[in-house]
């Protein structure tokens, strides 16, 4: 095994303990991760931050974005609300809805 493999290795399986005991939020694990990959010189800095380029990545960005801004403005309470008065009372109004 080289320096190399142990290193990645290293990183791994404490990247998968911080993600079981969820100390540290999984996008800050992540981030560090990849920082010290990019410090080791395992990987080079094209290959770090070419996952920033791919289309899901970017999707899933705008996806919080999107989200975060719905919830501060209060519109999923808002929608959450007028479900709640809509399918209080008929729960087949809501099973059917939902199928």
């Amino acid at each position: 095994m080289t320096f190399e493999i142990a290193i990645v290795f290293i990183i791994v399986i404490g990247a998968v303990i911080l993600f079981i005991t969820e100390k540290l939020s999984v996008d800050l694990v992540a981030l560090i991760a990849m920082a010290l990959l990019l410090l080791a010189g395992i990987l080079s800095p094209e290959e770090g931050v070419s996952g920033f380029s791919n289309d899901a990545t970017v999707t899933i960005a705008a996806l919080y974005i999107l989200s975060t801004g719905l919830f501060k403005t209060g519109i999923v309470n808002y929608i959450a609300r007028v479900f709640v008065k809509i399918f209080k009372n008929n729960f087949w109004l809501f099973y059917n809805f939902i199928s």
